[in-house]
């Protein structure tokens, strides 16, 4: 997860330079997101997030796309 995120703003900071002002990551409470070395680089983003309660669909939208998908409903291979 610290790799992924590293190369996230490195991307989002050439693509656009001021993505911290209106930008919110939204992520669940798995051990990879909580991590002590990921939550220390998210306090150095200074961006605001918002920890998700376990099996909060709700928030997350993409959690809906995601099992639309397993379901066979936008992919129906």
């Amino acid at each position: 997860m610290l790799i992924f995120l590293i190369k996230l703003v490195e991307q989002l900071d050439i693509a656009l330079p001021d993505w911290r002002d209106n930008t919110i990551l939204l992520l669940d409470n798995a051990t990879y997101h909580t991590g002590s070395k990921v939550r220390e680089y998210l306090r150095k983003l200074k961006i605001d997030i918002i920890w998700s309660g376990p099996y909060s669909y709700d928030p997350a939208p993409c959690e809906q796309v995601f099992a639309r998908l397993k379901l066979g409903e936008i992919n129906q291979e």
